[in-house]
């Protein structure tokens, strides 16, 4: 199970991702992928890389409701926090034919690679649940991308949005099993008057 690092470790998986497609090979080699967003990159004019900013983090509903596990002590473990990561991956570059390659060999690169294995986690996700972490492009309106740009107050941008799922981050408690219940009883009573 991945503990309250497990954010910034699948920021560092999806960089590796990018960085083995884009940075190390290909048609742009060289090009950064910086995990800060547009905003905080600024205006760059002579190198290309691509923003891989995390702008949201929500919770995944349908499997906030898993049971406890029980530990091998007999403890019980809380269930772990499941969590969607949202990024917004943009290429940035002085030259818009370049923002274009740039944002073509992205999503090149995270369409090969649907699930994250072992190849590109981050070690300290290999020993949780579970094994893989899917990555998807996540479909949005020019209303929902605008709403984002506009939090950043920077124009809009070309840019895609992408999920990934699941995250589960450990809750770090366990507590001790009450006994087992051996008897029950239970006793009845008629109601004499009601009031």
């Amino acid at each position: 199970m991945a503990d309250a690092a497990a954010i910034g470790h699948v920021s560092e998986s999806l960089q590796a991702l990018l960085r083995a497609a884009i940075t190390n090979g290909g048609p742009l080699p060289g090009t950064q992928i910086d995990l800060r967003s547009p905003r905080e990159i600024g205006v760059v004019t002579n190198i290309s890389l691509v923003s891989l900013w995390l702008y949201r983090v929500r919770r995944l509903d349908e499997l906030n409701n898993l049971p406890p596990v029980r530990l091998a002590d007999g403890r019980l473990a809380m269930r772990p926090l499941p969590l969607t990561l949202h990024y917004l991956v943009t290429p940035i570059s002085g030259d818009p034919l370049t923002r274009q390659r740039l944002l073509g060999l992205a999503m090149q690169a995270l369409h090969q690679q649907p699930r994250l294995g072992a190849e590109f986690l981050h070690p300290a996700l290999l020993d949780g649940v579970p094994a893989s972490i899917g990555v998807h492009l996540e479909p949005q309106t020019t209303d929902e991308m605008s709403r984002i740009w506009h939090a950043l107050h920077e124009p809009y941008q070309l840019s895609a949005s992408y999920a990934v799922q699941y995250v589960p981050i450990d809750a770090g408690v366990s507590m001790a099993m009450a006994p087992i219940v051996l008897d029950k009883a239970a006793t009845y009573a008629a109601i004499a008057e009601v009031q």
